[in-house]
């Protein structure tokens, strides 16, 4: 009998680790929806605007360099949120625990790619990021629930910077564990809660980055995945058109105002609120601060890397870049009241909007239908020639007195001209 070859066998290792590859490989889920931002993305300007400042949260920034100083943040908060529990602390470190592990795969399956931690060491990820979330959402909501010092509130730029982080979307963890948590607190707390719904918490912290801060919309029927995605939903308007199309490319502002076209500032709270009419173009205020970009760019990423059908945030995005070429079209929308400039000098505006679109695709363009009526009007000659002649001549009343005075005294000059020549000849 033949023995096999153990050279042969050699040969072939690399075969086998090839094979067990495949057979650890997961099929991809179709629900996921916490992602990297892609490559594209981040080689334009600004790829920390995807990054975490001071606290990770999840697996995709877990224990880096520059995040490691709030680990410890989370573990006081962590003691402080289980402490709220009866009858004590360690059963409910226990029960948390275990709700938190029994979710291993369906929190897995938030993620576009695998996770390179064990089922335990992702439960204590969970419960730890879990945990500090809520005490934090509770401190914001009630300056009583807040201790005697407490570095996150008394310092005073942790705590915007906590909402940019928890805004990202690499930084996010699913819903559902913080609502299991805070189910679990709510049933066993030995003080009440303040009246609220998680919800209710996470749109009360998260207010000075939301859109709509009346109603959030809910389109495809989907459930809020994180508190990126809820941010998100205050973006979706109330009546989306039904006629969206490819992307129509219009002309920067001051070019559309020599057009004839008039700027006027929204009257609507909804930042997609844009209309125009008869020559007049609405926009609704955009209020720009230090967070704007870093939030502009991870909901338009939520957008790019998920797919969504209706791109909101990206359309609104490439419409204010093409109105924004130069500081003179800042200039003009903010002298309009359309944009409220929080960050100083107008070219911080204009790098901000232009390249805020780079290496980003419109499959659906939201103002499609509003940006060809624009182009209809700016496209009338008749409108590019009487433009100057409004704008110089006729933009107040005292302009418009001395404008017909002016015709007046020329008519009155003609009409003498023409009598004195009739009187020379007829004497």
């Amino acid at each position: 009998m033949a023995g096999t070859d153990p050279t042969t066998d050699e040969e072939n290792l690399w075969l086998i680790g090839i094979k067990k590859e495949l057979a650890d490989l997961t099929a991809p889920c179709p629900s996921w929806s916490i992602c990297k931002v892609t490559s594209k993305l981040r080689s334009t300007n600004n790829g920390d605007a995807y990054n975490p400042q001071i606290i990770s949260i999840g697996p995709l920034h877990y224990r880096k360099d520059n995040v490691l100083d709030m680990e410890e943040h989370k573990k006081q908060y962590t003691r402080y949120f289980l402490a709220r529990s009866a009858p004590n602390e360690d059963q409910a470190l226990d029960d948390c625990g275990k709700l938190v592990r029994s979710l291993d795969s369906k929190v897995r399956a938030y993620y576009a790619r695998p996770i390179d931690f064990s089922e335990d060491q992702l439960a204590k990820m969970l419960l730890f990021d879990g945990c500090f979330i809520l005490e934090l959402l509770l401190r914001y909501s009630k300056s009583e629930e807040r201790k005697e010092y407490d570095p996150i509130f008394d310092i005073p730029w942790m705590l915007s910077v906590l909402q940019r982080d928890l805004a990202l979307l690499e930084n996010q963890i699913p819903l559902l564990v913080l609502e299991i948590l805070f189910t679990y607190i709510a049933r066993h707390t030995a003080k009440s809660l303040p009246p609220l719904t998680l919800l209710d918490l996470a749109l009360y912290f998260f207010r000075p980055f939301l859109n709509n801060k009346e109603e959030i919309h809910v389109y495809s029927g989907r459930e809020i995945s994180h508190f990126l995605d809820l941010i998100h939903r205050s973006y979706l308007p109330s009546s989306p058109e039904s006629d969206e199309g490819s992307l129509i490319l219009i002309s920067c502002a001051t070019e559309l105002r020599g057009a004839g076209i008039e700027f006027q500032k929204g009257t609507s709270k909804h930042l997609l609120d844009l209309k125009f009419e008869n020559g007049v173009f609405e926009i609704p205020e955009l209020d720009v601060f230090d967070s704007t970009e870093s939030l502009l760019r991870n909901l338009i990423a939520f957008e790019q890397c998920l797919q969504l059908e209706n791109q909101f945030v990206t359309s609104y995005a490439v419409l204010m870049d093409r109105l924004v070429n130069t500081t003179r079209d800042v200039k003009l929308l903010e002298r309009k009241k359309i944009i409220q400039n929080n960050l100083g000098a107008y070219e911080d505006i204009s790098n901000l909007l232009n390249r805020i679109c780079k290496e980003v695709v419109v499959r659906e363009f939201y103002f499609a239908k509003l940006s060809k009526k624009v182009n209809a009007y700016y496209e009338q000659t008749c409108h590019q020639h009487r433009a100057p002649l409004k704008r110089n001549y006729f933009k107040n009343p005292w302009t418009i007195i001395s404008v017909i005075a002016a015709s007046v005294l020329l008519s009155l000059t003609i009409l003498q001209t023409i009598y004195s020549v009739l009187s020379y000849y007829h004497s």
